[in-house]
């Protein structure tokens, strides 16, 4: 655990539960699974990244090029709609392409200290973190697998004898957090930064987080 001058940055498994909170299906998983949910992503995404910077080092830009992914920086917002994206990759074969998007990583840049005081980051350490979080995701498509398909589905639906099976879409975001944290010897799960986010652009106040970081580690405990 890393502590910040005012708080004990959130363990991996409470940033991992938190990302586990936001998959459609969460209120369809069993108590007694949750921590499973948590804890083999984490370990897929570590083991990974251990594994990938050993063999690689850490210059994601480099380690996409070489597996012939394109990089491109776009100096526009990503939106559709009202929502906003900060990276996307585009995965098929014919192409596989990684656009970020320089205002949103500028953004985050900014707000970081809300949540890890003493700690800047470059805008190049900003794009890093979310090329390494993509990055996994191409690892994925080409070699491992997603994450959400190699763990045990749940039952998502019943409709008398008939069940119905789906597998918990966020365990793949989760083990790329992970992927990108020990690929970048990052202090904690980059979704931290989300939170940081929220709280600079008054969606979310400190206390309310710091708050909530309480709750998920109860439940994360109890399950």
């Amino acid at each position: 655990m890393m502590k910040t001058a005012e708080r004990t940055l959130p363990s991996d498994n409470v940033l991992g539960y938190a990302e586990l909170t936001n998959d459609l299906l969460f209120h369809r998983i069993p108590h007694s699974k949750r921590r499973y949910y948590v804890e083999r992503p984490l370990a897929i995404g570590r083991e990974h990244a251990l594994e990938f910077k050993a063999r690689y080092g850490t210059d994601v830009g480099a380690i996409c090029r070489s597996r012939g992914i394109s990089v491109n920086l776009n100096e526009r917002q990503g939106t559709i709609g009202q929502i906003r994206f900060r990276a996307q990759i585009e995965l098929s074969a014919k192409e596989r392409a990684i656009t970020l998007y320089k205002s949103s990583m500028e953004e985050l840049r900014q707000c970081a200290g809300v949540l890890l005081p003493g700690r800047s980051f470059t805008l190049k350490e900003i794009t890093d973190i979310h090329l390494a979080h993509e990055l996994f995701h191409d690892l994925e498509f080409t070699e491992l697998g997603y994450t959400n398909k190699r763990l045990d589905d749940i039952s998502s639906l019943s409709l008398g004898p008939l069940r119905i099976r789906a597998s918990v879409t966020k365990t793949s975001e989760i083990a790329a957090h992970a992927f990108s944290r020990y690929l970048l010897d990052l202090p904690c799960l980059p979704n931290l930064l989300d939170y940081a986010y929220m709280i600079h652009s008054g969606t979310l106040t400190a206390a309310e987080f710091w708050r909530q970081t309480e709750v998920w580690s109860g439940e994360l405990e109890n399950s």
